[in-house]
């Protein structure tokens, strides 16, 4: 879920690479920790595959054979009645160690969406929510995944659409309609399980489908009891400036093993607001073609400048922050230690030090464009949503806390792509907006037995609920925390926070469990 650029920078600039010639910002899908849907992280997570093989490192994950997709119908338009269409939709589910109906043990369903598509491994081992999956034991609840009516979507037959090709296939693509799909879903469950009122339903979620959980508690509380929204950006917003703000603020966080500074966060900014004036002058361009071994007549068209460091010059995770990896300029620790080092020189000697170091892993060249995507026919699923529902067009706009180079992301320089794309124009989309926030609550919703857990570093949760809003639901701030960090498997060389945070993640839903969900407001901050 990040607005990136069309440009000729490579991938480790956090842009989108198609040709030397564009730099229009556009959307691209979504990039979310481990969901690698951009095609720059699709590079950055292969340059890690590729190390990793290279070292005899077994990939992480649970053993095959995962459970296989069962199927269930669903309208393709759950709101116009004179629609008889129907299609089948895909689920998985764990029973291992499920106590039957009987036993008044609950129910856990794991809400698809954007990153990485459901498969099998969703119920056993997986990062869209392994903190649900690891409870199972010990509550003998029923595990059910269900996958997304698009951006699941495994195949053709288990599509709401026949073809994507026309330009009226993604009509049937909203929150609205994929909490029907939810609801509709439920009363499935119900009648082949044979549960009952006893069985309570907790939604998980993160991300999109984090949203996706809360709001189906929120707007079918009749269905479900309680829900853990993590890492979920439920309040829409056209103009997005909260990311990268957030972005420069995770450079400065130090704790919970990410290693950031302020010292950091002024480097690159200031190694970026340098490198916009030196677009400015000839002597300014070719000592950026010597720092950065790129032609200097490359930074005199003002697109490559945009595309060269609007998004920054190098590849800044926060969102995706893992503190575990060690390639050269890989998480935040390893960009700082760079940043911070005096001896590299000024900061964009610095800056195109670092640039230097991603190349290495990456398996590219300044100059390269990025490497086709296999899925690049496919529609822009949320580059439709954005237009229709969200917004969320990150910016870096002048006088912000952004530390690129500031004026060349904006929303004006975005107005272009829903109408080129789906015919939408801007003010369409500020409506959808706000009928998106009426509908839902936006940071405010109404409603009891949701907690909505955010990372600190995740600047996705500028636009989450932090504070609870005079009713039943609950907040948590994780800190040096990534983007739902804590629905991913437990591993040995987990944040403590994240550590901390999924123990008191289950004392809440076991408060919920526990419960007619009418409990009092709630705020935890972790140490």
């Amino acid at each position: 879920m990040r607005w990136t650029t069309l440009a000729v920078a490579v991938a480790v600039a956090g842009t989108v690479g198609r040709s030397t010639a564009a730099a229009v910002p556009r959307p691209s899908r979504s990039i979310r920790h481990h969901a690698m849907n951009s095609r720059a992280d699709r590079v950055i997570a292969e340059g890690l595959r590729r190390l990793k093989a290279e070292r005899g490192e077994a990939q992480v994950g649970a053993p095959a054979p995962f459970p296989a997709p069962q199927y269930v119908t669903q309208p393709q338009d759950h709101f116009d009645k004179t629609n008889n269409n129907t299609w089948s939709q895909a689920f998985y589910v764990n029973d291992k160690y499920w106590k039957g109906p009987d036993s008044k043990a609950p129910i856990f369903v794991c809400v698809g969406g954007e990153g990485p598509p459901l498969d099998g491994s969703v119920v056993v081992s997986s990062v869209h929510c392994n903190n649900a999956v690891e409870w199972l034991e010990e509550t003998g609840a029923l595990m059910l995944a269900v996958e997304h009516r698009y951006y699941g979507c495994h195949n053709m037959s288990a599509c709401p659409v026949a073809s994507f090709a026309s330009s009226s296939a993604l009509r049937f693509l909203s929150s609205r309609q994929a909490l029907a799909d939810l609801a509709n879903f439920h009363s499935y469950a119900v009648a082949r399980w044979k549960l009952t009122s006893d069985n309570k339903w907790i939604s998980w979620g993160g991300s999109y489908p984090g949203m996706l959980a809360g709001w189906f508690r929120l707007k079918f509380p009749n269905l479900i009891h309680g829900s853990v929204a993590s890492s979920a950006p439920v309040q829409a917003q056209l103009d997005m400036q909260g990311y990268n703000d957030v972005v420069a603020s995770a450079y400065s966080v130090s704790d919970n093993n990410v290693g950031g500074s302020p010292a950091c966060t002024a480097a690159i900014a200031q190694g970026h607001a340098t490198i916009k004036q030196m677009f400015a002058t000839a002597s300014g361009r070719n000592q950026l073609s010597s720092a950065f071994g790129m032609p200097a007549a490359y930074f005199e068209d003002p697109q490559n400048q945009a595309g060269f460091a609007g998004n920054g010059v190098a590849y800044f995770p926060a969102q995706g922050n893992d503190p575990t990896c060690t390639e050269p300029g890989c998480n935040i620790k390893e960009i700082c230690t760079v940043m911070t080092d005096t001896s590299k020189g000024d900061p964009v000697h610095r800056l195109a030090e670092l640039r230097k170091g991603q190349l290495s892993w990456l398996g590219s060249t300044p100059t390269d464009p990025l490497p086709e995507d296999p899925r690049a026919g496919d529609a822009d699923y949320w580059g439709f949503q954005t237009c229709t529902e969200f917004g969320f067009y990150q910016t870096c706009e002048v006088g912000s806390q952004c530390f690129y180079a500031q004026g060349y992301v904006t929303l004006a320089s975005m107005d272009s792509f829903c109408q080129e794309e789906f015919g939408i124009a801007q003010p369409q989309i500020a409506q959808s907006i706000d009928e998106t926030n009426a509908y839902y609550g936006g940071s405010s919703p109404a409603g009891s037995c949701v907690l909505y857990p955010n990372g600190e570093v995740d600047p996705w949760h500028s636009l989450s609920v932090l504070t609870p809003p005079g009713n039943g639901i609950q907040v948590l701030m994780v800190p040096g925390a990534s983007h739902h960090a804590w629905t991913h498997p437990s591993a040995p060389s987990d944040q403590p926070s994240v550590v901390t945070a999924r123990t008191h993640i289950r004392q809440v839903v076991t408060q919920f469990l526990g419960q007619g969900c009418e409990q009092p407001n709630a705020t935890q901050t972790l140490a």
